[in-house]
């Protein structure tokens, strides 16, 4: 009896033993499913509804339901983020979207561009990545995209783009790689894209432009180089853009512009050289751009003009050359484009240069008075000349000790005039010397330009710009604009005249006496 108890308590023991094992396995095969369940899920996950706060990236889409989204604005959290992250599975959810964007919120977060997302999107059109951490586009990271035409990397620290960066890529129009390192630009780093229209690589480093690194961008017509290093350009630096209609080259390091330098540009209708450090224009820098119509190289160290320099671009009707130190600009220097400035939409902005007051300037005050444009007006307005209130070898030497406020005495002299801008008594002397010297003769703690006295170019009586005789009698500026006879503007004419009037006085008073 005792045995047949020993016999059922171990059956029973393997029995329980068994079941437990049994229950085990099902338990097992239990949170295997569930696993398998959760990760499925987890894989097919809507991107544009992460609810899991600790995921690295939020969308936000115009359209949240699964293939509904056309654009999906992204930000990237949480730095750390591989290319292996489960997040990106979720992207597969909107399948049709047309623009993406990745916005990175903190340094670091984002350090390569998720390709693999990219290209599932077989919709894609507009591509923005800004604030990442690049580094360089390595060769071939955008290529064979068919759909694609915006790319915009803005601010994502790179520094290199390697051959062959953008490639194939047919439908690409415009492209932006602003705010970052890139150092230069070589060769073949833009190639097939035949539909590109805009390249911005402003606010770069970039000191060097390889020969024909633009060569392959037949049909390109915006190109901005603006907030850059350049300090070199040759013809062939934009060879192949001869579909170049817009050039900004603002905030360089350009000291000159040699000969021919933009010829390749038959259909440049603008060029920006603002802010550079120009201080030389060759007379033919701009030769070949005949249907440029705006021009602007503000900010510069220009001291002259050489006069042939617009004989190149006839059909200029907005020249822009204010806050150089430009001091003399003849009539012959802007003959070529005289007729452009009459009509109704031409511009001349030559205000904050350090023009003399002398005939070479006269002109500005007759085509104030001819041109039909008002903003031209308005600009001539506002254009100043140098001119000496006084010779300091004469009596008005002590000028500093009066109340300038109140208006002086008219001076008798032939070659002297007078006006009164904000109070000021302003004086020329026809002295050569002293007309050229730069002396001012009153001084203010508050002068906002302390290069001589600025007078308003139009508020001066046109007899008094007069130029030396020399001058003159050389042909430099015999222009004169006006219907007054040239003699008119010879300093010794008042002399000549007092003569003539003093034989016919002695003859009148010879005939009296007979």
């Amino acid at each position: 009896m005792e045995t047949v108890v020993q016999y059922l308590l171990l059956a029973l023991a393997l029995t329980s033993v068994q079941i437990s094992f049994t229950e085990s396995r099902l338990n097992e095969k239990r949170r295997d499913k569930t696993e398998r369940r959760y990760h499925a899920v987890q894989a097919k996950d809507n991107m544009c509804e992460i609810t899991n706060r600790e995921s690295k990236v939020h969308c936000y889409c115009e359209n949240t339901e699964v293939k509904t989204a056309t654009r999906a604005d992204c930000w990237v959290f949480n730095g750390g983020i591989d290319e292996t992250d489960p997040i990106w599975s979720s992207f597969t959810s909107q399948p049709h979207l047309e623009r993406l964007t990745f916005n990175v919120r903190s340094d670091g977060a984002l350090k390569f561009i998720p390709l693999q997302v990219i290209h599932r999107l077989k919709r894609l059109q507009k591509l923005f990545i800004h604030y990442a951490t690049l580094n360089k586009i390595e060769k071939k990271t955008f290529t064979n995209m068919s759909t694609i035409r915006e790319i915009t990397l803005m601010n994502d620290k790179i520094m290199e783009l390697d051959l062959f960066s953008f490639s194939n890529l047919p439908a690409l129009v415009n492209l932006t790689i602003k705010g970052n390192k890139v150092t230069e630009i070589r060769r073949d780093v833009f190639v097939d894209l035949p539909s590109l229209r805009y390249l911005d690589l402003s606010f770069n480093s970039i000191s060097l432009a390889h020969d024909g690194c633009f060569d392959h961008l037949n049909v390109l017509n915006d190109l901005v180089l603006e907030a850059n290093l350049i300090s070199v350009l040759t013809r062939d630096t934009f060879k192949g853009l001869a579909n170049l209609t817009r050039l900004d080259l603002r905030s360089n390091k350009l000291s000159m512009v040699g000969d021919l330098t933009f010829s390749e540009l038959w259909n440049l209708n603008e060029l920006l050289l603002d802010n550079n450090e120009l201080t030389y224009l060759s007379e033919r820098a701009f030769d070949g751009l005949a249907l440029l119509q705006k021009l602007s190289v503000t900010g510069n160290k220009l001291q002259s003009i050489n006069e042939g320099l617009l004989e190149g671009v006839r059909g200029l009707e907005l020249l822009d050359l204010r806050n150089n130190d430009i001091e003399s600009f003849t009539y012959e220097t802007i003959k070529p484009i005289l007729e452009n400035l009459k009509m109704k939409t031409s511009v001349l902005y030559l205000s904050g240069n350090k023009l003399i007051c002398d005939c070479r300037i006269s002109w500005i005050q007759v085509l104030r008075n001819e041109t039909k444009s008002e903003p031209l007006r308005l600009a001539l307005d506002e254009v100043t000349c140098i001119t000496n209130n006084i010779n300091t070898n004469n009596k008005n030497t002590n000028a500093n000790n009066e109340d300038v406020t109140n208006k002086e005495k008219t001076i008798n002299n032939e070659n002297t005039f007078e006006v009164e801008p904000e109070g000021e008594v302003l004086q020329q002397d026809g002295n050569e010397e002293e007309l050229y010297s730069g002396s001012p003769s009153y001084k203010y703690e508050d002068a906002v330009n302390p290069i001589g006295n600025q007078v308003v170019v139009v508020d001066i009586p046109p007899e008094n710009l007069r130029c030396a005789g020399e001058v003159i009698q050389n042909g430099e500026d015999s222009l004169m604009l006006s219907s007054k006879d040239e003699s008119y503007w010879q300093p010794n004419s008042s002399l000549k005249i007092l003569s003539n009037l003093s034989l016919v006085f002695t003859l009148v008073t010879v005939s009296l006496v007979q």
